[in-house]
């Protein structure tokens, strides 16, 4: 009867755990104050919006589209949160170009958009 209840009580404890894990959660969800942007006449415009992630985030990466170095990386103001307003300032817009944003939560689940920003 012992071996019987431990048994029980064995499962039940892996199957709490198991439930209680983050590993299946939602990849991080974005969005965005517009869905595009006009640059100011010195190139600049203010990227805001929204990152939501079941998983507490990890950094935020931004590029220019083509460009193989990031334009910035969030490490900083975005790690460990689950609800993020960001805002950050894109400059040397002079042609329209696409901003690839990536997120990474703490499980290193990564989401990936793009947004536009017109001269």
């Amino acid at each position: 009867m012992k071996f019987f209840i431990t048994m029980v009580l064995v499962l039940a404890s892996g199957l709490f755990l198991n439930s209680c894990s983050k590993d299946d959660a939602a990849p991080p969800t974005i969005t965005f104050t517009q869905a595009e942007g006009v640059a100011n006449s010195q190139g600049e415009y203010t990227l805001t919006g929204h990152i939501h992630s079941d998983v507490r985030l990890s950094k935020v990466v931004i590029t220019k589209q083509g460009s193989a170095t990031p334009f910035l990386t969030d490490d900083l103001t975005a790690n460990n949160k689950n609800d993020y307003d960001f805002t950050y300032l894109i400059t040397g817009i002079t042609a329209n170009t696409y901003i690839i944003i990536d997120i990474y939560n703490q499980a290193n689940v990564k989401t990936t958009r793009q947004y536009l920003i017109h001269p």
